[in-house]
């Protein structure tokens, strides 16, 4: 999942702070309100799913999915002044069972995205180390350098890792990027932090900044 935005260029002090520069950027056309779709297996089983993104009202939209002909969805926050994105498969743990990444904020720089998994009977919000529901940002532009990818595991499997560093000095040549990756397994929808690596003063081109989002993807998606 790529996502271009406007280059700033300002000294930011702090992750936070420089993902600030993600306010929200409204469309010049009317919201979307046709639905985006996708295909998944959600359980694992080899059968496909098809999942629904749509649009409800003013910032929510609705995920849902018909398992085995049961019918589960969930209410999410969403941008309205932007195209809906169909949900992004994934496998965030390699167990064969599709999680969906969902857009739920676009700013100038940076995209907010959610994690779903499939419990056997509803749709929910896969949840942090804290028990909180997951948001992850993705990109930064020039202030910071966000984002997530999944590693396979010896044996089978993978962790899922996210990104949130922030720009030394954005007048550096090359720019360096401090703050931390955080390595995570996932079980029953639930994230666990296994270990949290310093990232100090650290050029794009170092592998600990990584980030690819396709890393994630279901296997044949």
């Amino acid at each position: 999942m790529k996502h271009t935005g406007i280059v700033r260029t300002a000294t930011i002090t702090g992750v936070a702070a420089a993902l600030s520069l993600a306010t929200v950027v409204p469309a010049l056309a009317s919201p979307q309100s046709d639905p985006a779709t996708t295909v998944a297996d959600l359980d694992g089983d080899g059968e496909i799913e098809t999942v629904t993104a749509q649009l409800t009202g003013d910032n929510e939209q609705v995920v849902s999915a018909t398992v085995h002909g049961t019918f589960t969805s969930i209410h999410l926050g969403a941008d309205s002044w932007v195209p809906l994105e169909a949900p992004l498969v994934s496998d965030l743990n390699g167990d064969g069972r599709a999680e969906l990444i969902v857009t739920q904020a676009v700013g100038a720089n940076t995209t907010f995205v959610t994690a779903l998994h499939y419990d056997g009977r509803d749709l929910s919000q896969v949840v942090d180390n804290e028990g909180k529901p997951l948001s992850v940002p993705e990109g930064g532009g020039v202030a910071a350098h966000v984002g997530y990818q999944c590693t396979p595991l010896d044996g089978g499997g993978r962790t899922f890792e996210t990104v949130k560093t922030e720009a030394d000095d954005v007048r550096a040549d090359p720019i360096t990027y401090s703050g931390t990756r955080t390595v995570y397994t996932l079980r029953d929808g639930a994230l666990t932090a296994q270990k949290t690596i310093s990232i100090k003063s650290r050029p794009l081109t170092d592998p600990v900044l990584g980030t690819d989002a396709a890393t994630c993807d279901q296997a044949g998606s």
